[in-house]
């Protein structure tokens, strides 16, 4: 069975190594973005099966990343775990789906390596 992928984007680094030290531990393989426009690039190349999504973050934000990556077909239905310190996650998210999970930081990271199991299960 060929690994899970799971694409991490979040601009703060220590969190991105955090999430991944612990998703790779679990024999997921990892690739990182920084903020939405490299998450659109990596996207394409790496193929996500899962994407763990920060919202608030420089050049492009969680929101018009997610807008962008739920306009391309085969991207449509790629489960999303938001992690976010905002309560509110942007109505648009919502109304465009396939959210697995919207996680408020901090959270343990017990916490997401469940979910990544959760929403990559199905």
């Amino acid at each position: 069975m060929a690994q899970k992928k799971v694409l991490i984007v979040d601009d703060d680094e220590d969190l991105q190594t955090l999430y991944g030290l612990y998703l790779q531990g679990e024999s997921y393989l990892i690739e990182r973005a920084y903020n939405g426009k490299e998450a659109l690039d990596r996207v394409e190349k790496f193929q996500p099966d899962l994407i763990i999504l920060d919202i608030i973050m420089p050049i492009m934000d969680g929101e018009e990343f997610y807008v962008k990556l739920r306009s391309q077909d085969r991207f449509k239905n790629t489960p999303v775990i938001i992690a976010s310190v905002n309560e509110k996650i942007p109505h648009k998210i919502f109304q465009l789906g396939h959210i697995h999970v919207a996680l408020k930081k901090p959270f343990s990271i017990e916490t997401l390596v469940t979910k990544v199991r959760e929403a990559l299960s199905h």
